[in-house]
């Protein structure tokens, strides 16, 4: 079988080298909008695995025809470039007969995008993706993805017949030399400045400045720590929309530590530096403040190089439901440390390593014929969602998981 990924960076590389290992895929499609990338990527796949079939393409990924030429006969594609291309991407798959995973999409449509980012233009599409016999899952990344199949196997193993809050919540420590961010500083920003949203009543309602900040206790060694809710974290709506039972509140937050800076003081930092160069803006301004940060694409070889120190992810989730007169508490957590994942993984930081998992053992499930459902579905909609997150505990993520009856 043959898995194509679209997008060879940090987290692309991270999903292509779980996937080499991976014995009933005989060849991979990398494709990037540089291909010196995509080459780097197969030629490190091949030291993984030297039975695999890797080849290498320049595409634009935002145009349906040049992605086209490279889906013969792809049994599963991966976009893991950005939200942007989503639609050219899945037009392209429903032309190839292969079938489509990405890692996020937008919950809304923001003012002033052009680009078809939302879900709801995902959705659009979900006639001709059960029509072609295939299955189109969005949002199959660690928050929202890994979030979403929680959610589900909190419902299918408790049994839960309606939600009253789901709560997401995550923290990274990073210790560098320079400004990074191990994901992309651009979404980092988007979240982090706009106005928080949570999911309450039905609809998506936006949040007080004031309400903005909550103190979050994690797991050792964290403690308590202080975290912003999100600006339009796809949860509130693929949970709400693709899980079978009411649920009334949905709420994502996180909170980045660099060198002991807070998101606030980080992003402070990155429009100090480009004020420095220039007091006048033209553009994005999120996109401005973003070239403030090192590459994430940087990010493995300055561990390597000692630039970057440190790295630990710790991801949350709390789920409180009833099943008839009971209360039940669902929580559950995982732990990264980048210098143990780098070990185990030299393609991927803790961030990349836990956003790989999800579209890893989707691909692989869709690959043995193991997801019955088809469409353009979340991966809280999947039924076999106890079995993914049972056979995402194999990857060593610190999984941590614990029900309290009331």
């Amino acid at each position: 079988m043959t898995v194509a990924i679209i997008g060879c960076g940090g987290t692309g590389a991270a999903i292509a080298s779980q996937l080499a290992k991976y014995k009933n895929i005989g060849s991979m499609v990398l494709a990037d909008s540089n291909l010196n990338t995509a080459e780097n990527v197969s030629s490190e796949l091949r030291k993984l695995n030297d039975n695999i079939d890797c080849k290498a393409y320049q595409v634009n990924a935002d145009d349906e025809s040049n992605i086209g030429r490279i889906l013969t006969e792809v049994k599963v594609v991966i976009n893991a470039a950005s939200p942007i291309c989503n639609i050219p991407i899945m037009n392209a798959c429903i032309k190839s007969k292969s079938n489509y995973i990405d890692l996020a999409s937008d919950p809304f449509i923001y003012p002033g995008i052009i680009a078809k980012t939302a879900i709801d233009y995902q959705l659009e599409l979900h006639d001709s993706f059960v029509k072609n016999d295939l299955i189109a899952v969005t949002n199959a990344g660690a928050s929202p993805g890994f979030s979403d199949l929680l959610c589900k196997h909190a419902i299918q193993s408790n049994m839960l017949d309606s939600i009253q809050y789901v709560k997401i919540y995550f923290t990274e420590i990073i210790e560098s030399d320079r400004l990074v961010s191990s994901w992309s500083p651009y979404i980092l920003m988007l979240e982090s400045i706009l106005p928080a949203t949570i999911f309450k009543h039905n609809k998506i309602v936006e949040l007080d400045t004031d309400q903005r900040w909550k103190k979050v206790e994690f797991p050792s060694p964290f403690g308590k720590i202080e975290i912003t809710l999100f600006n339009g974290h796809p949860e509130l709506r693929t949970i709400p929309e693709f899980i079978d039972i009411p649920v009334e509140h949905i709420e994502v937050g996180g909170s980045t530590l660099l060198n002991n800076m807070r998101i606030d003081d980080i992003i402070i930092e990155s429009l100090r530096r480009k004020v420095k160069e220039n007091m006048i803006f033209n553009g994005d301004i999120f996109e401005i403040l973003a070239t403030s940060f090192e590459s994430p694409e940087k990010f493995i070889d300055y561990f390597n190089r000692g630039i970057i120190k440190k790295e630990v992810l710790c991801s949350q989730i709390e789920i409180k439901g009833k099943k008839k007169d009971k209360s039940i508490l669902y929580h559950a957590s995982t732990l990264l440390d980048f210098e143990k994942v780098n070990k185990k993984n030299p393609l991927a930081t803790a961030s990349s390593y836990m956003v790989s998992i999800v579209p890893t053992i989707i691909s692989k499930n869709i690959i043995e014929g193991k997801i019955m459902e088809k469409g353009v579905i979340a991966p809280a909609a999947l039924s076999i969602a106890s079995d993914i997150i049972e056979e995402s505990e194999k990857y060593d993520i610190g999984f941590r998981e614990s029900v309290k009856f009331n």
